[in-house]
């Protein structure tokens, strides 16, 4: 290699290096977003079951029976959402 390739080698490092560290210097604002709500978490309760004025003592059991699960599964979905917005919260304000 001869005296001018090195000299332009050297300069060529040496702008890399010089690039590396401007790019590795430069500081970009973070900005920390609350994470969104899962979907499954989103959906709203169903809605309950209605008699009809002339039921049956068999469709009221039903009616009840239907609407007692409906209410636990949207109980259930609604403490879910709750610990996870409050675990979500609380790791969001010790990233800080």
């Amino acid at each position: 290699m001869n005296e001018k390739s090195s000299y332009y080698l050297i300069w060529a490092v040496f702008i890399v290096v010089v690039m590396f560290m401007i790019g590795c210097s430069t500081t970009v604002p973070v900005v920390a977003k609350f994470p969104k709500a899962p979907e499954k978490l989103m959906q709203p309760c169903p809605q309950l079951e209605k008699l009809e004025n002339e039921a049956k003592l068999s469709d009221v059991a039903k009616s009840v029976t239907n609407n007692y699960t409906k209410y636990h599964e949207c109980s259930i979905q609604n403490e879910s959402w709750i610990e996870w917005y409050r675990t979500q919260k609380q790791i969001f304000e010790s990233v800080k």
